[in-house]
């Protein structure tokens, strides 16, 4: 097959991105690749990839000052303008911007099947369902309920490196927050939860000192003991972190589309304490592979119980169902599936 994917160029496509959907475009472009399929990226200019790579700017924009906040508009649109003008040397598009590329995608015969990295809100909702048509790949079934309507073509789980995120049966005595460490990530909820459990945790992820919840409801709670912030961390630190954790804390307040974390955390024999929202429920596996929780008390209460999750049967669970062997194998049946339906339709017009 000859697959075009495209990603947005604020950022680089890379195994170690630390944003989940560049991560997620590399694993693809590259498990693509080494089966043999013929991959264009269209992305920033400086991703590392297996794939063709074009770009429209030598670096990505986020770490491009000397580039306005309008231009980086304009070269978003011209970096989709460019790969459907070549939209004749693909058998298909896949794009990963839940609405830009639908505007374009009228306007060529080849078939674009989008996947939504992001929440739907609903100043978009209005512009996807001007094109519900279009073939849509969900992350997870809960996932769909935000937009019903939508053409949700497949569902396919994203996947973890099971080589990178390699096992460790024997974790040390902290348990770990994970993620942007805002309000609706819900960390106020892991350092209460760690603090009536007594048990240390350590807490990494991006701070956003404008917000003023840092100050308001983290801050205090940091002593560099029981409570300690570690900062955001880079890829083979964070990955360090995740093995030798008793569990991850994930205590979102959002409908969470997936949650990248959980499954690099198991991968990584590391069971995961979620909070019962969105794909939550889907991704951890009560009682083997972690705990599914709805109040801080329950929380507690699987904190205290994690060493009867096996670290052994949390990784397993990740080798069969959140490989990135699994999760290409299932674009590649989609993305025939979406071709061999719209040769059917030229032929059936003809």
């Amino acid at each position: 097959m000859k697959i075009a994917q495209l990603v947005s160029c604020l950022n680089a496509v890379s195994p170690k991105a630390t944003n989940a959907i560049y991560s997620h475009v590399s694993s693809l472009c590259d498990g693509l690749f080494v089966r043999g399929h013929s991959v264009d990226l269209y992305g920033a200019g400086n991703s590392q990839t297996k794939a063709n790579l074009y770009s429209v700017y030598p670096l990505d924009l986020t770490s491009s000052p000397e580039v306005s906040d309008r231009q980086r508009g304009f070269y978003l649109k011209l970096l989709i303008s460019k790969c459907y003008q070549n939209a004749k040397k693909y058998d298909l598009i896949h794009s990963h911007f839940s609405v830009l590329s639908s505007f374009y995608q009228p306007l060529v015969k080849t078939p674009t099947v989008i996947s939504v990295h992001s929440p739907i809100n609903n100043d978009i909702k209005t512009f996807m369902l001007e094109h519900k048509h279009i073939p849509y790949i969900s992350f997870s079934l809960a996932q769909r309920k935000q937009l019903p309507e939508l053409n949700w073509y497949a569902n396919i789980y994203h996947g973890v490196d099971v080589k990178r995120f390699a096992f460790n049966p024997t974790p040390k005595d902290y348990f770990l927050y994970l993620g942007r460490v805002t309000e609706d990530k819900g960390a106020h909820l892991a350092i209460e939860a760690a603090k009536q459990a007594g048990v240390t945790l350590v807490i990494a992820g991006r701070t956003y000192q404008n917000e003023g919840y840092w100050q308001t409801h983290i801050e205090k709670h940091i002593n560099g003991t029981s409570v300690r912030y570690i900062g955001e961390q880079g890829s083979a630190e964070k990955i360090t972190w995740l093995q030798n954790a008793k569990a991850l804390l994930f205590p979102t307040q959002v409908e969470e589309v997936f949650g990248y974390a959980m499954i690099e955390a198991m991968s990584c024999g590391t069971p995961v304490i979620g909070w019962d929202s969105g794909a939550i429920p889907e991704v951890i596996q009560e009682f083997k592979s972690g705990y599914v929780v709805k109040s801080v008390a329950e929380m507690v209460e699987a904190i205290n119980n994690i060493d009867k999750i096996s670290r052994e049967e949390t990784r397993k669970r990740v080798e069969m169902y959140f490989s990135v062997k699994k999760m290409v194998s299932g674009y590649e049946k989609v993305y025939q599936r979406i071709i061999d339906d719209n040769n059917f339709k030229k032929n059936k017009k003809v």
